[in-house]
């Protein structure tokens, strides 16, 4: 194996970190640390099916929400040279900004991560909601 590459188990352990950074960044709505995160090619599918790329999610994504639970659980990931698929759960719960209510989602969902300059980013998500409510 060439030297320059991460090991698979090293590989899998440094995305999960970087999930878990991104999770933790949405909640602390630190808005920097998601532009690092995610790639600026980024597609990112919510659950009612609207897309966003990077610019438009900057704009709503998360702008508008606090979020209060971001978790995720069952996470599986395939390793495929600088690119990663990510499978799991997830749930999250936010309070909208507006005064018009929580929203929780239990969700499955997929990533695409690309190794760029030798960082991860997320390139791709889609959540398909298992259940949805806002109370």
């Amino acid at each position: 194996m060439n030297a320059n590459h991460t090991t698979p188990p090293d590989a899998e352990a440094a995305l999960l970190a970087r999930e878990a950074e991104r999770c933790d960044a949405m909640k602390r709505a630190d808005f920097a640390c998601l532009r690092d995160i995610l790639h600026p090619d980024l597609t990112h599918v919510h659950a009612k099916g609207q897309a966003d790329d990077y610019e438009s999610y900057f704009r709503s994504g998360g702008t508008h929400v606090d979020y209060q639970r971001v978790d995720r659980s069952e996470l599986k990931v395939k390793l495929l040279g600088d690119t990663a698929l990510m499978t799991g759960r997830q749930l999250l719960v936010a309070v909208r900004k507006d005064g018009s209510g929580t929203v929780r989602i239990d969700s499955r969902v997929m990533q695409v991560w690309t190794r760029d300059d030798g960082q991860w980013r997320q390139l791709a998500f889609q959540t398909t909601p298992l259940e949805m409510s806002i109370t």
